[in-house]
Protein backbone atom coordinates (compact mmCIF):
# COMPACT_ATOMS: atom_id res chain seq x y z
CA UNK A 1 0.00 0.00 0.00
CA UNK A 2 1.44 3.35 -1.02
CA UNK A 3 1.27 6.30 1.37
CA UNK A 4 -1.71 8.57 0.88
CA UNK A 5 -1.33 11.65 -1.30
CA UNK A 6 -4.42 13.81 -1.37
CA UNK A 7 -3.47 15.40 -4.71
CA UNK A 8 -3.24 11.95 -6.32
CA UNK A 9 -6.69 10.92 -5.08
CA UNK A 10 -8.15 14.28 -6.05
CA UNK A 11 -6.62 14.04 -9.53
CA UNK A 12 -8.13 10.57 -9.98
CA UNK A 13 -11.56 11.91 -9.09
CA UNK A 14 -11.17 14.79 -11.53
CA UNK A 15 -9.93 12.54 -14.33
CA UNK A 16 -12.91 10.24 -13.86
CA UNK A 17 -15.15 13.27 -14.37
CA UNK A 18 -13.45 14.01 -17.70
CA UNK A 19 -11.68 17.20 -16.59
CA UNK A 20 -8.03 18.19 -16.73
CA UNK A 21 -6.60 17.22 -13.36
CA UNK A 22 -3.50 19.38 -13.87
CA UNK A 23 -5.68 22.49 -13.63
CA UNK A 24 -7.12 21.48 -10.27
CA UNK A 25 -5.44 22.80 -7.10
CA UNK A 26 -3.93 20.29 -4.68
CA UNK A 27 -6.17 19.48 -1.73
CA UNK A 28 -4.67 18.50 1.63
CA UNK A 29 -6.09 15.36 3.35
CA UNK A 30 -8.64 17.09 5.59
CA UNK A 31 -10.14 18.98 2.64
CA UNK A 32 -11.42 15.74 1.16
CA UNK A 33 -11.35 13.42 4.16
CA UNK A 34 -14.68 11.72 3.27
CA UNK A 35 -13.51 11.08 -0.29
CA UNK A 36 -10.08 9.94 0.91
CA UNK A 37 -11.59 7.46 3.39
CA UNK A 38 -13.91 6.08 0.73
CA UNK A 39 -11.07 5.83 -1.79
CA UNK A 40 -8.81 3.99 0.66
CA UNK A 41 -11.54 1.48 1.51
CA UNK A 42 -12.54 1.15 -2.14
CA UNK A 43 -9.03 0.38 -3.36
CA UNK A 44 -7.18 -1.24 -0.47
CA UNK A 45 -9.91 -2.91 1.61
CA UNK A 46 -12.51 -3.91 -0.97
CA UNK A 47 -9.92 -4.25 -3.74
CA UNK A 48 -12.18 -2.68 -6.35
CA UNK A 49 -11.10 -0.97 -9.55
CA UNK A 50 -11.36 2.75 -10.09
CA UNK A 51 -10.77 5.53 -7.59
CA UNK A 52 -14.04 5.60 -5.67
CA UNK A 53 -17.71 4.68 -5.66
CA UNK A 54 -19.76 7.66 -4.48
CA UNK A 55 -22.18 5.30 -2.76
CA UNK A 56 -19.38 4.62 -0.30
CA UNK A 57 -19.54 8.29 0.67
CA UNK A 58 -23.23 7.82 1.42
CA UNK A 59 -22.41 4.94 3.77
CA UNK A 60 -19.86 7.13 5.55
CA UNK A 61 -22.41 9.88 5.99
CA UNK A 62 -24.92 7.41 7.43
CA UNK A 63 -22.32 6.36 10.00
CA UNK A 64 -21.70 9.98 10.97
CA UNK A 65 -25.44 10.61 11.22
CA UNK A 66 -25.81 7.51 13.38
CA UNK A 67 -23.08 8.71 15.74
CA UNK A 68 -24.59 12.20 16.02
CA UNK A 69 -28.11 10.87 16.62
CA UNK A 70 -26.80 8.43 19.23
CA UNK A 71 -24.84 11.18 20.98
CA UNK A 72 -27.87 13.47 20.99
CA UNK A 73 -30.02 10.64 22.36
CA UNK A 74 -27.62 10.23 25.26
CA UNK A 75 -27.79 13.96 25.98
CA UNK A 76 -31.59 14.25 26.00
CA UNK A 77 -32.19 10.94 27.75
CA UNK A 78 -33.38 12.72 30.87
CA UNK A 79 -36.01 14.84 29.05
CA UNK A 80 -39.69 13.96 28.92
CA UNK A 81 -40.76 11.64 26.13
CA UNK A 82 -42.36 14.23 23.81
CA UNK A 83 -39.51 16.81 23.92
CA UNK A 84 -37.00 13.97 23.55
CA UNK A 85 -38.80 12.64 20.48
CA UNK A 86 -39.09 16.14 19.03
CA UNK A 87 -35.36 16.82 19.41
CA UNK A 88 -34.27 13.51 17.92
CA UNK A 89 -36.89 13.63 15.16
CA UNK A 90 -35.95 17.19 14.29
CA UNK A 91 -32.26 16.31 14.24
CA UNK A 92 -32.93 13.42 11.88
CA UNK A 93 -34.91 15.68 9.52
CA UNK A 94 -32.02 18.16 9.47
CA UNK A 95 -29.36 15.53 8.79
CA UNK A 96 -31.56 13.84 6.17
CA UNK A 97 -32.55 17.14 4.51
CA UNK A 98 -31.56 17.06 0.84
CA UNK A 99 -29.86 20.46 1.12
CA UNK A 100 -27.26 18.79 3.34
CA UNK A 101 -27.54 15.05 2.72
CA UNK A 102 -26.98 15.44 -1.03
CA UNK A 103 -23.38 16.36 -0.20
CA UNK A 104 -22.95 12.82 1.09
CA UNK A 105 -22.87 11.72 -2.54
CA UNK A 106 -20.17 14.17 -3.61
CA UNK A 107 -16.47 14.83 -2.95
CA UNK A 108 -17.07 18.56 -2.42
CA UNK A 109 -15.22 20.12 0.50
CA UNK A 110 -18.49 21.30 2.05
CA UNK A 111 -19.05 17.66 3.02
CA UNK A 112 -16.23 17.81 5.56
CA UNK A 113 -17.60 21.02 7.06
CA UNK A 114 -21.08 19.51 7.48
CA UNK A 115 -19.66 16.35 9.08
CA UNK A 116 -17.58 18.39 11.50
CA UNK A 117 -20.29 20.83 12.53
CA UNK A 118 -22.79 18.04 13.12
CA UNK A 119 -20.35 16.30 15.46
CA UNK A 120 -19.35 19.58 17.14
CA UNK A 121 -22.98 20.47 17.88
CA UNK A 122 -23.32 17.34 20.01
CA UNK A 123 -19.80 17.04 21.39
CA UNK A 124 -19.77 20.72 22.31
CA UNK A 125 -22.77 20.23 24.58
CA UNK A 126 -21.30 17.09 26.12
CA UNK A 127 -17.99 18.88 26.75
CA UNK A 128 -19.74 21.42 29.01
CA UNK A 129 -21.41 18.89 31.31
CA UNK A 130 -19.60 17.23 34.20
CA UNK A 131 -19.29 13.48 33.61
CA UNK A 132 -16.61 10.81 33.54
CA UNK A 133 -15.53 11.24 29.93
CA UNK A 134 -16.04 14.94 29.57
CA UNK A 135 -12.44 15.21 28.39
CA UNK A 136 -13.14 12.77 25.56
CA UNK A 137 -16.10 14.89 24.48
CA UNK A 138 -13.90 17.98 24.67
CA UNK A 139 -11.30 16.37 22.39
CA UNK A 140 -14.00 15.31 19.92
CA UNK A 141 -15.38 18.86 19.88
CA UNK A 142 -11.85 20.23 19.43
CA UNK A 143 -11.01 17.91 16.52
CA UNK A 144 -14.35 18.51 14.81
CA UNK A 145 -13.84 22.27 15.12
CA UNK A 146 -10.43 21.93 13.46
CA UNK A 147 -11.97 20.01 10.57
CA UNK A 148 -14.77 22.57 10.24
CA UNK A 149 -12.33 25.49 10.05
CA UNK A 150 -10.01 23.63 7.69
CA UNK A 151 -12.68 22.21 5.38
CA UNK A 152 -12.30 24.95 2.75
CA UNK A 153 -11.28 28.56 2.29
CA UNK A 154 -14.79 29.79 3.01
CA UNK A 155 -15.01 27.96 6.33
CA UNK A 156 -11.86 29.53 7.79
CA UNK A 157 -14.02 32.36 9.20
CA UNK A 158 -15.54 29.77 11.54
CA UNK A 159 -12.38 30.27 13.57
CA UNK A 160 -14.08 33.28 15.19
CA UNK A 161 -17.17 31.61 16.75
CA UNK A 162 -15.55 28.21 17.30
CA UNK A 163 -12.42 29.79 18.74
CA UNK A 164 -14.58 31.90 21.04
CA UNK A 165 -16.41 28.77 22.21
CA UNK A 166 -13.18 27.24 23.51
CA UNK A 167 -11.79 30.56 24.76
CA UNK A 168 -14.67 31.16 27.20
CA UNK A 169 -14.57 27.70 28.78
CA UNK A 170 -12.19 26.26 31.32
CA UNK A 171 -10.90 22.70 31.25
CA UNK A 172 -9.04 20.88 34.02
CA UNK A 173 -6.70 18.19 32.79
CA UNK A 174 -4.34 16.19 35.00
CA UNK A 175 -2.15 18.63 36.87
CA UNK A 176 -3.72 21.53 35.02
CA UNK A 177 -6.38 22.46 37.55
CA UNK A 178 -7.25 25.58 39.47
CA UNK A 179 -6.66 29.20 38.52
CA UNK A 180 -5.00 29.98 35.20
CA UNK A 181 -4.09 26.33 34.68
CA UNK A 182 -7.65 25.64 33.53
CA UNK A 183 -7.04 28.02 30.62
CA UNK A 184 -4.09 26.10 29.17
CA UNK A 185 -6.05 23.49 27.19
CA UNK A 186 -8.62 26.02 25.87
CA UNK A 187 -5.80 28.32 24.73
CA UNK A 188 -4.13 25.42 22.94
CA UNK A 189 -7.43 24.71 21.21
CA UNK A 190 -7.79 28.36 20.18
CA UNK A 191 -4.18 28.52 18.97
CA UNK A 192 -4.62 25.39 16.84
CA UNK A 193 -7.81 26.80 15.28
CA UNK A 194 -6.06 30.07 14.47
CA UNK A 195 -3.14 28.18 12.95
CA UNK A 196 -5.53 26.12 10.83
CA UNK A 197 -7.30 29.26 9.62
CA UNK A 198 -4.00 30.95 8.80
CA UNK A 199 -2.83 27.89 6.88
CA UNK A 200 -6.12 27.80 5.04
CA UNK A 201 -5.70 31.47 4.17
CA UNK A 202 -2.30 30.89 2.61
CA UNK A 203 0.08 31.35 5.54
CA UNK A 204 2.94 28.86 6.00
CA UNK A 205 2.67 28.06 2.29
CA UNK A 206 -0.65 26.31 2.87
CA UNK A 207 -4.14 26.48 1.52
CA UNK A 208 -5.51 25.04 -1.72
CA UNK A 209 -3.70 27.69 -3.82
CA UNK A 210 -6.97 28.93 -5.31
CA UNK A 211 -7.88 31.72 -2.89
CA UNK A 212 -8.04 34.14 -5.83
CA UNK A 213 -10.96 32.17 -7.25
CA UNK A 214 -13.38 33.52 -4.67
CA UNK A 215 -12.27 37.15 -5.10
CA UNK A 216 -12.67 37.02 -8.87
CA UNK A 217 -16.09 35.42 -8.64
CA UNK A 218 -17.10 38.01 -6.04
CA UNK A 219 -16.27 40.74 -8.55
CA UNK A 220 -17.99 39.28 -11.63
CA UNK A 221 -20.80 37.29 -10.01
CA UNK A 222 -21.81 39.69 -7.24
CA UNK A 223 -20.39 43.23 -7.32
CA UNK A 224 -20.81 43.91 -11.03
CA UNK A 225 -24.31 42.40 -11.48
CA UNK A 226 -25.62 44.29 -8.43
CA UNK A 227 -24.05 47.59 -9.48
CA UNK A 228 -25.79 50.16 -11.67
CA UNK A 229 -22.51 50.59 -13.55
CA UNK A 230 -20.31 47.43 -13.71
CA UNK A 231 -17.63 49.38 -15.57
CA UNK A 232 -17.37 51.81 -12.67
CA UNK A 233 -16.77 48.89 -10.30
CA UNK A 234 -13.92 47.65 -12.49
CA UNK A 235 -12.44 51.15 -12.69
CA UNK A 236 -12.80 51.59 -8.94
CA UNK A 237 -10.61 48.52 -8.43
CA UNK A 238 -7.97 49.77 -10.87
CA UNK A 239 -9.05 47.67 -13.84
CA UNK A 240 -10.07 48.89 -17.32
CA UNK A 241 -13.62 50.19 -17.43
CA UNK A 242 -14.31 47.82 -20.31
CA UNK A 243 -14.08 44.96 -17.84
CA UNK A 244 -17.70 45.72 -16.95
CA UNK A 245 -18.56 43.39 -19.84
CA UNK A 246 -17.54 40.45 -17.64
CA UNK A 247 -20.49 41.11 -15.34
CA UNK A 248 -22.38 37.87 -14.68
CA UNK A 249 -19.52 35.59 -15.72
CA UNK A 250 -17.38 33.35 -13.51
CA UNK A 251 -13.84 32.02 -13.65
CA UNK A 252 -15.25 28.91 -15.34
CA UNK A 253 -16.92 30.82 -18.17
CA UNK A 254 -15.73 30.30 -21.72
CA UNK A 255 -13.91 33.64 -21.67
CA UNK A 256 -13.24 34.41 -18.00
CA UNK A 257 -11.91 37.68 -16.69
CA UNK A 258 -8.56 36.25 -15.62
CA UNK A 259 -7.68 35.34 -19.22
CA UNK A 260 -7.98 38.93 -20.39
CA UNK A 261 -4.46 40.27 -21.17
CA UNK A 262 -5.28 43.48 -19.28
CA UNK A 263 -6.30 41.64 -16.13
CA UNK A 264 -4.30 42.57 -13.02
CA UNK A 265 -4.66 39.90 -10.32
CA UNK A 266 -3.23 42.18 -7.64
CA UNK A 267 -6.24 44.49 -8.00
CA UNK A 268 -8.83 41.75 -7.45
CA UNK A 269 -8.33 40.61 -3.87
CA UNK A 270 -10.67 40.43 -0.90
CA UNK A 271 -8.92 43.37 0.86
CA UNK A 272 -9.25 45.55 -2.26
CA UNK A 273 -12.89 44.57 -2.72
CA UNK A 274 -13.54 45.27 0.96
CA UNK A 275 -11.97 48.70 0.66
CA UNK A 276 -14.12 49.49 -2.38
CA UNK A 277 -17.33 48.43 -0.64
CA UNK A 278 -16.42 50.52 2.40
CA UNK A 279 -16.71 53.60 0.18
CA UNK A 280 -19.86 52.37 -1.57
CA UNK A 281 -22.31 51.51 1.24
CA UNK A 282 -25.36 51.28 -1.06
CA UNK A 283 -23.72 48.55 -3.11
CA UNK A 284 -22.58 46.83 0.10
CA UNK A 285 -26.18 46.86 1.37
CA UNK A 286 -27.42 45.31 -1.87
CA UNK A 287 -24.83 42.57 -1.62
CA UNK A 288 -25.74 41.92 2.01
CA UNK A 289 -29.40 41.43 1.09
CA UNK A 290 -28.67 39.49 -2.10
CA UNK A 291 -28.10 36.21 -0.31
CA UNK A 292 -31.64 35.82 1.00
CA UNK A 293 -32.80 34.00 -2.15
CA UNK A 294 -30.27 31.15 -2.04
CA UNK A 295 -30.55 31.10 1.76
CA UNK A 296 -34.29 30.46 1.71
CA UNK A 297 -34.63 28.38 -1.45
CA UNK A 298 -32.46 25.56 -0.14
CA UNK A 299 -31.48 22.88 -2.61
CA UNK A 300 -34.24 23.76 -5.10
CA UNK A 301 -32.01 26.19 -6.97
CA UNK A 302 -30.90 24.07 -9.95
CA UNK A 303 -27.26 24.40 -8.93
CA UNK A 304 -24.63 21.95 -10.01
CA UNK A 305 -24.86 19.53 -7.10
CA UNK A 306 -28.07 18.25 -8.66
CA UNK A 307 -30.02 19.55 -11.64
CA UNK A 308 -33.53 18.21 -11.19
CA UNK A 309 -35.04 19.90 -14.25
CA UNK A 310 -33.21 17.67 -16.75
CA UNK A 311 -33.44 13.99 -17.57
CA UNK A 312 -31.01 11.54 -16.01
CA UNK A 313 -28.51 9.37 -17.89
CA UNK A 314 -31.30 6.94 -18.80
CA UNK A 315 -33.51 9.64 -20.24
CA UNK A 316 -35.95 9.58 -17.35
CA UNK A 317 -37.20 12.80 -15.82
CA UNK A 318 -35.74 13.62 -12.43
CA UNK A 319 -37.96 13.28 -9.37
CA UNK A 320 -37.59 14.89 -5.97
CA UNK A 321 -40.22 12.92 -4.09
CA UNK A 322 -37.73 10.38 -2.80
CA UNK A 323 -35.70 13.08 -1.06
CA UNK A 324 -36.30 14.34 2.45
CA UNK A 325 -36.85 18.04 1.88
CA UNK A 326 -39.04 19.17 4.77
CA UNK A 327 -36.80 22.06 5.81
CA UNK A 328 -36.26 23.39 2.30
CA UNK A 329 -40.03 23.06 1.65
CA UNK A 330 -40.74 25.25 4.67
CA UNK A 331 -38.00 27.72 3.70
CA UNK A 332 -39.37 27.91 0.15
CA UNK A 333 -42.76 28.94 1.47
CA UNK A 334 -41.15 31.62 3.64
CA UNK A 335 -39.08 33.13 0.84
CA UNK A 336 -41.44 36.12 0.78
CA UNK A 337 -40.00 37.37 4.08
CA UNK A 338 -36.81 38.45 2.31
CA UNK A 339 -33.65 39.55 4.04
CA UNK A 340 -35.58 41.29 6.80
CA UNK A 341 -37.07 37.92 7.73
CA UNK A 342 -33.61 36.39 7.93
CA UNK A 343 -32.49 39.23 10.20
CA UNK A 344 -35.51 38.65 12.43
CA UNK A 345 -34.75 34.92 12.53
CA UNK A 346 -31.14 35.48 13.56
CA UNK A 347 -32.21 38.00 16.18
CA UNK A 348 -34.77 35.60 17.64
CA UNK A 349 -32.19 32.80 17.79
CA UNK A 350 -29.63 35.03 19.49
CA UNK A 351 -32.20 36.32 21.97
CA UNK A 352 -33.45 32.83 22.80
CA UNK A 353 -29.97 31.40 23.27
CA UNK A 354 -28.79 34.32 25.39
CA UNK A 355 -31.93 34.26 27.56
CA UNK A 356 -31.72 30.52 28.28
CA UNK A 357 -27.99 30.69 28.88
CA UNK A 358 -28.33 33.63 31.27
CA UNK A 359 -31.05 32.05 33.40
CA UNK A 360 -29.40 28.63 33.74
CA UNK A 361 -26.56 27.43 35.92
CA UNK A 362 -23.17 26.85 34.37
CA UNK A 363 -22.65 23.14 33.81
CA UNK A 364 -26.36 22.39 33.44
CA UNK A 365 -27.77 20.84 30.29
CA UNK A 366 -29.84 23.95 29.53
CA UNK A 367 -26.78 26.19 29.80
CA UNK A 368 -24.80 23.84 27.56
CA UNK A 369 -27.41 23.56 24.80
CA UNK A 370 -28.01 27.32 24.88
CA UNK A 371 -24.29 28.07 24.68
CA UNK A 372 -23.74 25.86 21.65
CA UNK A 373 -26.88 27.36 20.06
CA UNK A 374 -25.42 30.82 20.60
CA UNK A 375 -22.20 29.94 18.78
CA UNK A 376 -24.11 28.12 16.03
CA UNK A 377 -26.10 31.30 15.43
CA UNK A 378 -22.88 33.31 15.25
CA UNK A 379 -21.51 30.74 12.79
CA UNK A 380 -24.63 31.02 10.62
CA UNK A 381 -24.38 34.82 10.47
CA UNK A 382 -20.64 34.84 9.82
CA UNK A 383 -20.87 32.20 7.09
CA UNK A 384 -23.67 34.16 5.41
CA UNK A 385 -21.46 37.25 5.38
CA UNK A 386 -18.56 35.18 4.08
CA UNK A 387 -20.65 33.80 1.24
CA UNK A 388 -22.07 37.11 0.02
CA UNK A 389 -18.95 39.24 0.52
CA UNK A 390 -16.19 36.78 -0.24
CA UNK A 391 -17.44 33.80 -2.23
CA UNK A 392 -19.14 35.24 -5.28
CA UNK A 393 -22.50 34.31 -3.75
CA UNK A 394 -22.40 31.05 -5.67
CA UNK A 395 -26.03 30.20 -4.84
CA UNK A 396 -26.82 27.56 -2.26
CA UNK A 397 -23.47 25.79 -2.43
CA UNK A 398 -21.73 28.63 -0.62
CA UNK A 399 -24.67 29.11 1.73
CA UNK A 400 -24.89 25.53 2.89
CA UNK A 401 -22.69 25.91 5.98
CA UNK A 402 -24.66 28.93 7.12
CA UNK A 403 -27.92 27.09 6.40
CA UNK A 404 -26.80 24.06 8.39
CA UNK A 405 -25.92 26.11 11.46
CA UNK A 406 -29.13 28.12 11.12
CA UNK A 407 -31.31 25.00 11.05
CA UNK A 408 -29.58 23.37 14.01
CA UNK A 409 -29.84 26.47 16.20
CA UNK A 410 -33.61 26.52 16.92
CA UNK A 411 -33.55 22.79 17.64
CA UNK A 412 -30.80 23.28 20.22
CA UNK A 413 -32.73 26.21 21.73
CA UNK A 414 -35.79 23.97 21.92
CA UNK A 415 -33.74 21.28 23.66
CA UNK A 416 -32.38 23.88 26.07
CA UNK A 417 -35.88 25.07 26.90
CA UNK A 418 -36.91 21.61 28.08
CA UNK A 419 -33.65 20.80 29.85
CA UNK A 420 -32.87 21.22 33.51
CA UNK A 421 -31.47 24.68 34.25
CA UNK A 422 -29.49 23.69 37.35
CA UNK A 423 -26.75 21.17 38.07
CA UNK A 424 -27.97 18.16 40.08
CA UNK A 425 -26.78 18.06 43.66
CA UNK A 426 -25.79 14.41 43.49
CA UNK A 427 -22.32 13.29 42.43
CA UNK A 428 -21.89 14.61 38.88
CA UNK A 429 -18.69 12.66 38.47
CA UNK A 430 -20.78 9.49 38.22
CA UNK A 431 -22.76 10.76 35.22
CA UNK A 432 -22.09 8.77 32.11
CA UNK A 433 -20.87 10.55 28.96
CA UNK A 434 -22.77 10.48 25.71
CA UNK A 435 -19.64 8.98 24.21
CA UNK A 436 -19.70 5.95 26.51
CA UNK A 437 -20.98 2.76 24.93
CA UNK A 438 -24.44 1.66 25.98
CA UNK A 439 -24.18 -1.36 28.23
CA UNK A 440 -26.01 -3.15 31.06
CA UNK A 441 -24.00 -1.24 33.67
CA UNK A 442 -24.41 2.18 32.12
CA UNK A 443 -26.69 4.72 33.66
CA UNK A 444 -28.40 7.70 32.01
CA UNK A 445 -27.15 11.22 32.27
CA UNK A 446 -28.96 13.04 35.08
CA UNK A 447 -30.17 16.59 34.61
Amino acid sequence: MQPFRSDAIWSKLIRLSGQDSTAIPIRPPWFCLPAWLAAEIHQHVLGLTGAIDLRELVVEYCLVVGFVIWGAARLVRGLRVLPQAAVLGGLFLILAEATFADYANSPYTETMALWALAVFAVAGVAAMIEHRTRRAAYVVAWISALFAVGAKVESLTLVVPLGAFFAVHEMEWGRLHGGLHTRVIPMLAVASLIAMAMWQGGAFGGGPHDQQTNARNELTMTLMPLSDDPGAVAAGLGLPRSFGSYSGTSIWSEHPIQQDPAFNASRVTIPHIGGYLATHPRLAARILASGFGPFLRGFRTDYYLGNFTKADSHGKSQREEHRVAVISWVANHLAWVGFSGILAYWTACLAGAIFLRHRSQKGSLQHSFATVALFLTASAVLQYLTAVFGEGNEVTKHMVISLFCATLTPLWIFAAGFSRRSVPKDDLAEDVSMLQSIGPTSSPLRY
